[in-house]
Formats: C-alpha cells, sequence, structure tokens
C-alpha cells in the first residue's frame, strides 16, 4: 500500500486479518463473528475503515507475527476467540488456529489449551471475555 506502518501496526493487522480468515473458514460470517471481530480490532487500535479493508481482503495485509511472548499468547487468544465467535468451532477453524498457533511456536496441548480457556470464558459468559488476563496466563505457563 506504499504507506508507512509501524511494527506494532503490521502485527494488529496480521491478527486481525488471521481472525478473518478463521471466520472466514466455515464460509460464511455472521453478526456475532462481526462483533468479535470489531472488539478485536478496538483493542488492537485498528479503525473501521481498516477493519472494512481486511474483510474483504485479509490476504492483503502483511504478515508479520510478534516475538513477544504476551503478544504471541494474545495473538493466540485472539485467533481462539475468532474460532469461537459464532458459539461453535468448525473444523476448518480449528485446523487454520492450529496452523496459526504452530507457527507462533505453541505446540498442540498449548493450542488445545488455550481454545479451551477461550471457549470455557465465552460459555461461562456473565461478563466481557478478557483476552489479555487469558494471555497472561498462557504467557506465564507456555513463554
Amino acid at each position: 500500500m506504499g504507506e508507512f506502518k509501524s511494527p506494532e501496526t503490521v502485527e494488529a493487522e496480521t491478527m486481525l486479518a488471521k481472525a478473518v480468515s478463521i471466520m472466514k473458514a466455515d464460509g460464511k460470517v455472521d453478526e456475532s463473528e462481526l462483533t468479535v471481530l470489531r472488539e478485536i480490532a478496538a483493542r488492537l487500535g485498528i479503525g473501521e475503515g481498516e477493519i472494512d479493508a481486511i474483510l474483504n481482503d485479509p490476504e492483503s495485509a502483511e504478515n508479520t507475527l510478534p516475538t513477544d511472548p504476551f503478544k504471541r499468547a494474545l495473538f493466540l487468544v485472539f485467533m481462539a476467540s475468532a474460532v469461537w465467535a459464532d458459539g461453535k468451532a468448525d473444523e476448518a477453524e480449528k485446523q487454520l488456529l492450529s496452523e496459526i498457533g504452530r507457527s507462533l511456536d505453541y505446540s498442540t496441548g498449548q493450542i488445545e489449551a488455550a481454545a479451551t480457556a477461550v471457549s470455557s470464558a465465552q460459555q461461562a459468559g456473565g461478563g466481557e471475555l478478557d483476552p489479555s488476563l487469558i494471555a497472561v496466563q498462557i504467557a506465564s505457563h507456555f513463554g
């Protein structure tokens, strides 16, 4: 696109693009998934215009994965949130989550632990899912 973007912005857009890819893996993006996508974008400081651009073409975003342990864990939590955004985990979505988790150097067990933590938090309800809290737990346990 030619414009300068900070490394943090590029990482944030990568996270959002991967979340969109997961949400589209089952062939549709429903309203609950769009709500989660907007929540992720808000936490990452991504505006509505960029959300729409990434939603329309997630492949156009750069692919820069974080190296910081907390950011890696947060990335994994956001991706698990994308999988469970519509209340169910489609096999294609889970497969993409596994691929992304492995690209972040997490084991299958660690990826499953993150997915379980997110799905349990979402099913428990009673308030908003706190990705940062789950990410801190993951980063402190798995590094």
